[in-house]
C-alpha cells in the first residue's frame, strides 16, 4: 500500500465562498440564509441573513462586501453590518424549507440589549492616591478624606478600530458601552478586551 503525503496547511474552512453560492440564486440571494462550518461548533444557531450585495464579478467568484443580519449563538448583533470574509470558502447555504428547523426552539435576542457597562473613570494609583492624599491636605490644612479626591479621578480613553488597527476593534463597542455619569459599570477594565458572555472566542471572525 502506497503511503499518504499531505501537503500544505490544514484547514478549518469546509464549503464555498459566499459569492459561489449567491451568484446561482435570485437576486443574489437576498432574504436567504446562510452559515458557516465555522459556527457548527456552537450549540446555538449562528448565521447570516443576506440584506445586500456588492460583488466584483472576479473570475473565482471570491471578492465583494455583503450586507448581513447576523446572529452569533443565538444573539443579533445589532444593525446591518457588512461581512468582508465572503472569499473564505466555509460558507453553505440553508434552504428555505429547513431555515425554521435550522434555528429550532432557540429564542434569538438581541445582543445589544446586554452590553457590558464600563468604567468612565479609574482610580489613581496607590502612591499616587496617596501623595495627593498628603498634598491636598497639607494645602487647604484640614484631615484628609476620600471625597476630597473624587476631582482626581482619571478617564478611562478607550482606543477605537482606527488607533487599535483591529478588524474586531468596532466588535469591542457592540458588546460593551461607556457608563454613563453616576452608572455603575459592571466590569473593572484593565486594559484588555472583554466580550460579554454573549460574545465569545471565535464569534469575532
Amino acid at each position: 500500500m502506497g503511503r499518504k503525503i499531505y501537503i500544505g496547511k490544514p484547514t478549518d474552512h469546509l464549503g464555498r465562498t459566499a459569492f459561489q453560492i449567491l451568484a446561482n440564486l435570485k437576486n443574489f440571494g437576498i432574504g436567504r440564509m446562510l452559515t458557516r462550518h465555522e459556527f457548527d461548533k456552537f450549540p446555538e444557531p449562528s448565521y447570516h441573513i443576506v440584506k445586500r450585495v456588492q460583488t466584483y464579478m472576479d473570475p473565482e467568484l471570491k471578492y465583494g462586501t455583503i450586507w448581513c443580519e447576523t446572529v452569533i449563538r443565538g444573539k443579533r448583533l445589532p444593525d446591518i453590518r457588512p461581512l468582508t470574509i465572503t472569499y473564505r470558502p466555509d460558507f453553505r447555504l440553508i434552504p428555505k424549507d429547513e431555515e425554521k428547523e435550522f434555528i429550532g426552539n432557540y429564542s434569538i435576542t438581541n445582543l445589544g440589549d446586554n452590553k457590558n457597562i464600563l468604567p468612565k473613570y479609574y482610580q489613581l494609583p496607590p502612591l499616587m492616591r496617596e501623595w495627593m492624599h498628603r498634598y491636598k491636605a497639607r494645602r487647604h490644612h484640614h484631615d484628609q478624606d476620600d471625597q476630597s479626591l473624587e476631582e482626581f479621578l482619571i478617564p478611562f480613553v478607550y482606543q477605537d478600530r482606527k488607533d487599535l488597527k483591529k478588524t474586531d476593534a468596532d466588535l469591542f463597542w457592540i458588546a460593551n458601552r461607556l457608563a454613563e455619569d453616576g452608572e455603575k459599570a459592571t466590569i473593572e477594565f484593565d486594559g484588555h478586551y472583554h466580550f460579554n458572555q454573549d460574545y465569545l472566542e471565535n464569534c469575532t471572525k
